[in-house]
């Protein structure tokens, strides 16, 4: 791993812990029950779960930091893989500047712009 990549998975780390906990604040907040529901089951497993269990019984636009989490972890996820750093679409290297930027970023920038048009930026 070199140093970059080494740096952005601290990063990508250390934004992971927030946002975990500050979804489940999120979630408890609610003052809808099945939400608070869910937060309390959540708190029963371990956090590397917690995107399988919730998948599909929120709607992500009610809580912007699942769209954020879930990002994080794909990152994550593709650094254990050894594809981290490669573009989701075309598969070419993302540039240095997108990946400073933002090291969960998904995407080259010929392919964001292309999803960009095609409103497709939501899903990476």
């Amino acid at each position: 791993m070199n140093e970059n990549t080494h740096n952005y998975e601290q990063s990508l780390q250390a934004e992971l812990a927030t946002l975990r906990s500050d979804f489940l604040g999120e979630l408890k907040a609610s003052p809808n029950e099945f939400t608070h529901n869910l937060a309390n089951t959540l708190e029963l497993n371990p956090p590397n779960k917690w995107l399988d269990i919730v998948m599909e019984k929120i709607n992500p636009e009610q809580f912007p930091l699942y769209d954020r989490l879930m990002k994080v972890e794909a990152a994550l996820c593709q650094m254990e893989i050894g594809q981290f750093g490669y573009c989701c679409d075309c598969e070419q290297t993302i540039e240095l500047e997108l990946l400073e930027q933002d090291p969960a970023t998904q995407r080259c920038r010929s392919c964001k712009t292309k999803a960009l048009k095609n409103g497709d930026m939501q899903q990476k």
